[in-house]
């Protein structure tokens, strides 16, 4: 037997293992279409795989339970090729989803803006890897600050986006959605990658591994550096992860991981409108702006047979540590927005994890409970200060945060053409608060309760339509110094088609959200505005059809109409009408995906229609369209290469403005990543 028939027959016998122990269906890296939209499933995730478009983009299920949502399925091929060098870009790439660059360095969170919500730092978008929360919870930068770059790309084995607060599983900050990351469990051999580009862009990455029928490993590394496009932008991070798997009999698993992730940048800060209307887009606010972080969590799970059903249980313990020096523009205000830098550093300590027990009680009726909990002890600082050097204390708090959360979904399946879904989550929650070194301290301790109810009717095998009612809720922003802070509360409902055949897919969904207790925060100042209420309802059309075996269009297209219902700003405008601040009414995607003698590629043309900038009512900023390339093609046996091309036609757009201020967009960039094993 030759090695690599060795090698494949190893991994067979874990794959086999594994399908054995979880009771899982494979998926598929064929098929990549990032337009499809399919049935979300706490349970388990299931792959169409057309056998008449080229296998290029992700494409997801078609409705097969009570549990429907507009969805999106990013398989790893896809995450490994898209022409991005930083993960929220590799999202917003791959699956269309609308993402503003905050432009001050790779750990200075992203804005993701997803069905209405302006989610400074993506606090209303819940991000997880491997079932641990991304978004921090009281934290004095945002609440629910989520840094997208804990991502490393080849240790993903794939990412589920949910729009809306479908899944019980998904609490806090899911309101406009979940990103849900799954690791690859084990590797068999070696892989490697080197990728160099524009801008002084250099990336090296490394995946090895073994397994066989009792279990395996992998480990997974990375580091990368740019010099960046503007001036005072260079930046490097890295990744590491270990991940463990025993295989025991009757079906029972094991997984013992730990991973780290770290980061040094420098800071361009921000523009002024008069800036980038000259044309001026590279000149640094602040050289001495700059910041650095680092995580590291160790996590253990197990699967095993129980009480007629399969009982899994997750832990976690988390520890993280970021600090940033930037210059924030005028607000006329103390603390953040005085036109003078400031130092902010978060350090906390997490453990948490979930436990659930499922069971098939009958050919008809499936159900699934469990428990979540988490506890988060943290201390946050803000300083101000000039060239990094400490002058006056700003804020200094540290912070306790429980939550504890039992979770309940039922399937029922009356007949061959319905499905029915009920659940809920009950959040019990605790905030306390204390001035670091003294001071006088509080707490606060509330209960929620989020109900998900679904349906979805098959006129066909290829034909279904669902309908969801799901309520939806976070903790706002400023509960790190204020714990009683009410939350904002949600209220949504989407009904929708969806078609699926092997040469057609599509989906159209309409959706209405009702916000309560709304915020709106500054994204650069953070100045939070609260208390109102806002109404968010919209269209996604998706579509995906065959030309030629090799050949495939596709098209992804949403409206939403977002504004605020009622909300009075703290210093005194009247929002009542007027559009919700940085969400584009009119955002979409067509391309082309190809699949030509062992060459895979698209080449699409993103667009973001205008949207009102934080503080500037009645402002709409200019609209944009982006073209991208990305092409996948064999070298000579385990070697291919991979070339992209973000912003082909070097476009000028703003990623994110308010009250004046700006983050220009991206100029054109290439890369070129030689792979080995890919």
């Amino acid at each position: 037997m030759t090695h690599l028939a060795h090698r494949a027959r190893r991994a067979l016998l874990f794959v086999a293992a594994m399908a054995t122990a979880a009771g899982a269906q494979q998926q598929s890296e064929c098929a990549r279409d990032t337009t499809q939209h399919a049935a979300e499933d706490s349970s388990r995730h299931t792959a169409h795989q057309p056998t008449a478009l080229p296998c290029v983009r992700v494409v997801a299920s078609t409705t097969k339970r009570a549990d429907a949502a507009t969805t999106v399925v990013i398989l790893p091929t896809v995450i490994r090729t898209v022409p991005a060098t930083d993960a929220w870009d590799m999202v917003r790439q791959a699956a269309g989803v609308q993402v503003h660059l905050q432009g001050q360095g790779p750990g200075f969170a992203s804005d993701a803006a997803v069905r209405g919500f302006t989610s400074d730092h993506s606090t209303d978008v819940s991000i997880s890897i491997d079932g641990v929360p991304v978004n921090e919870t009281v934290s004095g930068h945002a609440e629910g600050y989520a840094d997208w770059n804990a991502m490393m790309a080849e240790a993903i084995s794939g990412v589920d986006i949910t729009y809306g607060p479908v899944s019980p599983w998904a609490g806090n900050f899911s309101m406009g959605g979940n990103v849900d990351v799954k690791s690859k469990q084990v590797a068999v051999g070696t892989q490697w990658s080197a990728r160099f580009g524009s801008y002084g862009d250099l990336r090296l990455a490394l995946l090895t591994g073994d397994a066989n029928d009792r279990g395996g490993w992998m480990l997974a590394a990375d580091a990368q550096r740019a010099d960046g496009w503007q001036q005072n932008s260079r930046e490097a991070l890295g990744h590491l992860m270990l991940n463990k798997v025993w295989l025991g009999p009757g079906g029972r698993t094991w997984t013992l991981s730990a991973s780290t992730y770290g980061g040094k940048w420098d800071s361009p800060g921000y523009l002024d409108t008069a800036q980038y209307n000259a044309g001026d887009l590279t000149t640094a606010q602040d050289t001495s702006n700059e910041g650095n972080e680092v995580f590291g969590t160790v996590r253990g799970a197990f699967s095993l047979p129980a009480w007629g059903g399969t009982l899994t249980s997750a832990l976690y313990a988390h520890a993280g540590w970021w600090n940033i020096f930037l210059t924030i523009p005028p607000e006329g205000s103390g603390g953040e927005g005085v036109g003078q830098q400031t130092q902010e550093t978060d350090q906390r300590y997490e453990l948490g994890g979930e436990t659930r027990w499922s069971k098939k009680l009958s050919d008809v009726v499936g159900l699934i409970a469990g428990l979540q909990y988490r506890t988060v002890t943290a201390e946050y600082q803000r300083w101000l200060t000039v060239d990094r050097q400490r002058e006056t204390p700003d804020e200094q708090v540290q912070a306790l945060y429980g939550g504890v959360a039992p979770v309940v979904e039922a399937h029922w399946d009356p007949t061959s053409a319905w499905s029915l879904g009920v659940g809920a989550r009950i959040d019990w929650v605790f905030y306390g608060t204390q001035l670091i070194g003294g001071g006088s301290y509080s707490d606060f301790t509330r209960t929620l309760v989020t109900p998900k109810l679904s349906a979805v009717y098959r006129f066909t095998p290829e034909l279904s339509a669902y309908a969801t009612f799901n309520g939806g809720w976070r903790s706002s922003d400023g509960v790190i110094q204020e714990p009683s802070l009410a939350p904002i509360l949600e209220n949504t409902g989407e009904f929708g088609v969806k078609y699926a055949s092997p040469k057609l897919e599509g989906s159209l969904g309409f959706f209405v959200i009702n916000v309560r207790n709304q915020q709106t925060v500054d994204p650069i100042t953070l100045e939070p505005s609260n208390g109102g209420t806002t109404r968010q309802q919209g269209v996604d059309l998706s579509a995906r059809g065959g030309i030629a075996r090799w050949l495939a269009a596709f098209v992804h297209f949403t409206v939403n109409n977002s504004h605020y219902v009622n909300l009075i700003t703290d210093s005194g405008d009247t929002l009542s009408g007027k559009p919700v601040y940085q969400v584009a009414k009119y955002t979409g995607e067509f391309g082309f995906d190809a699949d030509w003698k062992g060459i895979t590629g698209s080449l699409w043309a993103a667009y973001m229609g205008s949207w009102t900038p934080v503080d500037e009512p009645g402002t709409l900023t200019k609209p944009y369209t982006l073209l991208n390339l990305r092409a996948l093609f064999p070298i000579s046996g385990p070697w291919s290469g991979v070339v992209g091309v973000q912003n082909i036609l070097d476009q000028k757009y703003v990623e994110v403005q308010a009250a004046g201020f700006l983050s220009p967009g991206k100029p054109r960039q290439v890369l070129f990543t030689i792979r080995h094993g890919f």
